[in-house]
């Protein structure tokens, strides 16, 4: 009897040893996952490819695919108020550890998808299954949760509202401590451990809103050959179709969807840009208009089409006097600087000034980036906003909390 005891005993201890190799904590509320290990998996790996912003600006846009897209978030947000006591390494190294957490919920909870008590609940879709579990698992287990002191009072001031380090615990911290994210970090939470694990995840935006798209049609893995979005910006795990987000959060035409290339999937280029017009918007509340000008300068070179970076930067420029590096940018300031001069002398309505769909079919090409390290000599403010000037209102309302209503 003694040989079998200790053969199971053995084979508990090898269990043991390969699901929980040391004690290192995992910021979490969760003492159930305190034990589980960056290497656990084979996870896809990310390698830095940037120590700063200026490093990652200076990359080629070819690269960009190759960022991880919290490496990308987490550098926007160095330096701002907020992020004070921000270290990326330890950020990302936490996400690696969290991916780790939810592969291995998901992968022994896969049968569902098949089961029958199950897989009606699922859409008999393994996709759907682990897109459900991605969010589950980071929400419940992990205590990712929503900042609720940013409902119905959004504004950029505290970069954490914005940025994934709202909701990453800082060292020995648990995400109890943590402040939350809004719909402007959390579906780029989603994306950071999806694509960790290999999910063909993509950021969407609608007016005042961001979401997810799993976008796998056309993946080699045909499990996951799928298309649907994904709603978790609050509690919980929702699909809706494109549709919905043309009446949420606000009605929009099909006119208003194509000029602002609404319910797109985003390109690595594109959620840099979203990322660093969020850098700006952060400046903009803090009333570092300068800086914010910088800011949307660079969305501009990332994500030229689009027009609501081009009406940010306008407005922000037009009240900081700051000259953009890119000409385009350039003669368009000039042309909105004449139409301000026009106005204070009465010849027509200041009010009249261009909206970002106005400026849909005038996308400047060839934008070059603004190194945010130095700043040009006729800018007063400093390269970091500083917390001045609270409650200022952006002219095109970015990304507001709030999770949509279930039809």
């Amino acid at each position: 009897m003694a040989l079998p005891v200790l053969t199971v005993a053995a084979v508990a201890l090898v269990g043991y040893l390969v699901f929980f190799p040391n004690k290192r904590s995992i910021p979490t509320h969760s003492p159930s996952c305190s034990g589980i290990a960056a290497g656990t998996f084979n996870t896809p790996k990310y390698t830095r490819r940037a120590q700063t912003l200026n490093d990652l600006l200076g990359l080629p846009g070819e690269q960009l695919g190759e960022v991880d897209i919290a490496e990308m978030n987490l550098l926007c947000a160095v330096g701002l108020p907020g992020a004070q006591e921000l270290d990326v390494d330890h950020a990302l190294a936490t996400l690696d550890q969290w991916a780790q957490r939810v592969k291995f919920e998901t992968e022994r909870h896969l049968y569902r998808a098949r089961d029958p008590k199950w897989a009606d609940h699922y859409r008999h879709s393994e996709a759907h299954l682990r897109a459900e579990f991605l969010l589950q698992v980071l929400q419940q287990d992990l205590g990712v949760k929503y900042d609720m002191t940013a409902k119905d009072n959004f504004d950029f001031r505290d970069s954490r509202v914005a940025f994934l380090h709202g909701m990453i615990p800082a060292p020995n911290q648990t995400t109890g401590d943590t402040v939350g994210g809004t719909c402007a970090s959390m579906p780029v939470m989603y994306v950071a451990i999806g694509r960790r694990l290999g999910y063909p995840l993509k950021l969407v935006t609608t007016n005042a809103h961001i979401f997810v798209r799993w976008d796998g049609e056309d993946h080699p893995n045909p499990a996951w050959r799928e298309r649907f979005n994904i709603e978790g910006a609050g509690e919980g795990f929702t699909s809706f179709p494109d549709d919905y987000y043309k009446t949420w959060p606000f009605k929009l035409t099909e006119a208003r969807v194509r000029a602002n290339r609404y319910l797109v999937s985003l390109t690595p280029a594109e959620e840099l840009a979203e990322f660093l017009a969020a850098r700006g918007h952060c400046g903009l509340d803090n009333g570092q208009m300068a800086f914010a000008a910088r800011c949307y300068e660079n969305a501009c070179r990332y994500d030229t089409p689009r027009p609501a970076y081009r009406a940010w930067f306008l407005d922000a420029a037009t009240k900081s006097g700051y000259k953009p590096v890119a000409p385009a940018l350039a003669q368009m300031l000039a042309e909105r600087m004449n139409r301000v001069i026009a106005a204070r002398r009465g010849r027509f309505d200041p009010m009249a000034m261009p909206r970002p769909s106005d400026m849909a079919d005038r996308g400047p090409s060839g934008l070059p980036h603004v190194r945010v390290d130095h700043g040009q000599p006729q800018i007063p403010q400093p390269h970091v906003p500083q917390i001045s000037q609270p409650g200022l209102v952006q002219p095109y309302q970015p990304p507001v909390p709030g999770q949509p209503p279930r039809p």
